[in-house]
């Protein structure tokens, strides 16, 4: 399910491990027993996802960063979101991030 415009997206909290490690994240889903990594580009979008983003906001974060085009960074962003709610490691609320 991809992630709806003002939808407030976040990193799992619970039964979820990580470290960010020479610029990338390294994480261990304890529910499943299933190790994650992550590049660059989406040890910056993990980071915001740790703190709370929209859709939105992760578009513009790797607009800003990469210097790409916002539907590149649209994308992307979806296709980052879309491979973590897989594996389940995001939570929804109905409230965006102040």
């Amino acid at each position: 399910m991809a992630a709806e415009t003002g939808t407030n997206l976040r990193i799992r909290q619970h039964e979820l491990t990580w470290r960010s490690v020479a610029g990338e994240i390294v994480a261990l889903d304890l529910r499943s027993s299933t190790y994650f990594t992550t590049n660059a580009s989406g040890a910056d979008l993990w980071m915001a996802l740790v703190e709370g983003s929209t859709a939105q906001q992760l578009t513009a974060l790797l607009v800003t960063t990469y210097e790409i085009s916002e539907a590149q960074a649209a994308c992307d962003a979806a296709a980052f979101v879309k491979l973590l709610e897989s594996s389940n490691l995001l939570e929804r609320s109905a409230e965006p991030t102040a």
